[in-house]
């Protein structure tokens, strides 16, 4: 009896003290699987602020390569522009030019334009030499009146009254209807009275009012025929 009694009191701590110990395992291990669980969420907090700003510096260059790809075609269109801005300049381009319409050659404007600034800076002598060059060289050109004209105009400032009075009347022969006619008219008119031939100027002064009233080669018509005597 006293032997039982002393093993069951002497079982009891022991048995407790398994118990503790398993427990205390049991704690550790949790406490190190807590540990690696923190660890571990650490180490993926840190890999996402990686990710994020690798994401970050990703969008930056997307962006830039986006801004220089827009800036690559717009240089690409500017190019290809000027490219055909060139080709059609080495073509015949068909204009209007105060109601003539035609083909002009290339360099055949900007030939006018040379023309047309000497007699506009009284560079006559030029100004004679370039306008008719341009003539005889682009003869159908839709220029072409307006060179008639501006020449026939040098002719009178150089007191070249007969060559200013047959470049005026090619043009009217020409081109009976446009609208330089009545100015060219006028030129005439003033070649004649310088040279004398007073009759003359007076009917071609006449025909300006008759033919172009309301218009400012008629008001200049009248101006002159109340200076003939």
């Amino acid at each position: 009896m006293f032997t039982l009694v002393m093993g069951s009191l002497m079982g009891t701590p022991q048995a407790a003290l398994f118990e503790d110990g398993d427990a205390r395992k049991q704690i550790n291990v949790l406490t190190e699987a807590l540990k690696n669980n923190q660890k571990a969420v650490l180490e993926l907090s840190i890999t996402n602020d990686k990710l994020n700003r690798e994401n970050q510096e990703l969008r930056g260059k997307i962006e830039e390569l986006k801004k220089s790809n827009e800036e690559l075609y717009e240089s690409l269109k500017s190019y290809y522009a000027e490219i055909n801005s060139r080709l059609q300049k080495l073509e015949p381009q068909e204009i209007e030019v105060e109601g003539v319409k035609g083909s002009i050659q290339p360099g055949e404007k900007n030939a006018y334009d040379l023309a047309l600034k000497d007699f506009q800076n009284g560079d006559l002598s030029n100004a004679n030499n370039s306008l008719s060059e341009f003539i005889g060289r682009y003869p159908g050109s839709p220029y072409s009146p307006l060179a008639k004209y501006w020449l026939a105009n040098t002719q009178y400032a150089q007191k070249d009254y007969k060559a200013g009075i047959l470049t005026a009347q090619s043009l009217i022969k020409r081109y009976p209807e446009h609208k330089r006619v009545p100015e060219a008219l006028n030129t005439i008119a003033n070649c004649q009275i310088e040279s004398g031939q007073k009759a003359e100027a007076r009917k071609t002064l006449e025909s300006i009012t008759k033919n172009y009233p309301n218009t400012k080669a008629a008001e200049n018509a009248a101006a002159a025929l109340a200076k003939i005597k």
